[in-house]
């Protein structure tokens, strides 16, 4: 009689002794890649109240511009434009609108929407030449950012 030999079958794991590693450097590198965008703080600006709003579904479209007072009393104490941070002039929101729709897909372009946050107390005129700056670079779909009041609809 002949005698077989039995083999040992080991079995086949995957170690995990390194996944706590693996998940501890992605966390690492994602926190470290991640930008946080500053907030506009040059200006100043108390939006004005309104009794009704109306909100956006497609929040990518709008792209916001700012008037308000400088914080900084070197900028001056008249209102001034400002977006993402930067100072603009009257003259400048022609080509702000221009670089602004490139940055939104092709089919898109025409749809874009600027939300002027404004303080309040801005001189209508300064609203007035933006709303006409805008006009002339065909940025025609214009919001108004408010203040909700309680008990408004």
């Amino acid at each position: 009689m002949k005698k077989f030999k039995t083999k040992n079958v080991s079995k086949s794991e995957i170690s995990t002794a390194s996944l706590p590693d693996i998940v501890f450097l992605l966390l690492f590198f994602f926190m470290v890649t991640a930008t946080i965008k500053a907030k506009d703080d040059q200006l100043v600006v108390q939006p004005p109240e309104a009794r009704a709003v109306t909100k956006v579904e497609q929040k990518s479209l709008i792209r916001e511009l700012t008037i308000g007072y400088p914080k900084n009393a070197a900028l001056g104490v008249e209102a001034r434009i400002s977006s993402d941070g930067k100072l603009l002039s009257l003259e400048e929101i022609t080509k702000w609108v221009f670089e602004q729709k490139n940055s939104l897909p092709e089919s898109q372009r025409d749809q874009m929407i600027v939300m002027l946050r404004a303080d309040e107390y801005v001189k209508m005129g300064l609203i007035a030449d933006v709303q006409h700056e805008l006009r002339k670079a065909d940025a025609r779909k214009v919001l108004f950012r408010t203040v909700l009041l309680r008990g408004g609809a």
